[in-house]
């Protein structure tokens, strides 16, 4: 039991986290929690670029906490990225990321969603769980699991995920590769979309989608 508990106590202690976000005072304030508080390792990146030239050069992290609007993302390119070169235990980090995107990160591999408004001993707890290999997603997003009204709208579970990929100003093509499907089925997807949503093109879907929390 004893031994049991050293042996957490050293993995806490030896924890590597890397944090890719371009906002220089939220990362001052993460990084000093969590070496104060848990006694973490923390280092960070201001792009996607920079955070695989850092695995490169320094391995992989336990976790990484890695921001969605951060540049180098293009949409989930650069959590795939990430993923794959920090062979997984990658968790999304944002305040304003919708449901329908991190359900397609989780898909893509993500080890989680975290928002910024977690409390930072609770962010602790998170990236210890994801570090010992298990999905943190945070209470809200669990007990709430229909935060829009896109069922009032008719949408389709894939024509959510083309609406959230429109939001980001993704094109048909790039959105076909995205979701591994043919640029003709998403320009019929759009089309869906915009006579749902009562709307004439994408620019005013995406509009309407985001009145009603859509994306």
């Amino acid at each position: 039991m004893t031994s049991n508990y050293s042996n957490a106590l050293e993995r806490q202690r030896d924890l590597r986290v890397l944090i890719v976000d371009d906002h220089t005072l939220l990362i001052d304030t993460v990084a000093a929690s969590l070496t104060s508080e848990f006694d973490f390792s923390v280092e960070a990146a201001g792009d996607v670029d920079s955070a695989l030239a850092m695995i490169e050069q320094h391995g992989s992290f336990d976790v990484i906490l890695l921001d969605y609007d951060v540049p180098g993302m293009k949409a989930l390119e650069g959590l795939r990225l990430l993923i794959k070169a920090n062979d997984g235990r990658v968790v999304l980090f944002s305040g304003v990321v919708n449901r329908t995107t991190v359900e397609m990160a989780l898909d893509q591999g993500a080890s989680g969603f975290v928002p910024k408004t977690l409390a930072l001993r609770s962010l602790g707890h998170a990236l210890q769980l994801v570090a010992d290999g298990e999905v943190f997603l945070p209470a809200d997003f669990i007990r709430h699991p229909n935060m829009h009204d896109n069922a009032d709208f008719g949408l389709k579970p894939r024509e959510m995920r083309v609406l959230a990929l429109l939001g980001t100003g993704m094109q048909n093509k790039k959105i076909g590769l995205e979701l591994g499907v043919d640029e003709v089925i998403v320009k019929m997807d759009v089309k869906s979309i915009c006579r749902k949503l009562k709307t004439e093109n994408r620019t005013q879907a995406v509009i309407v989608a985001m009145k009603h929390g859509l994306i």
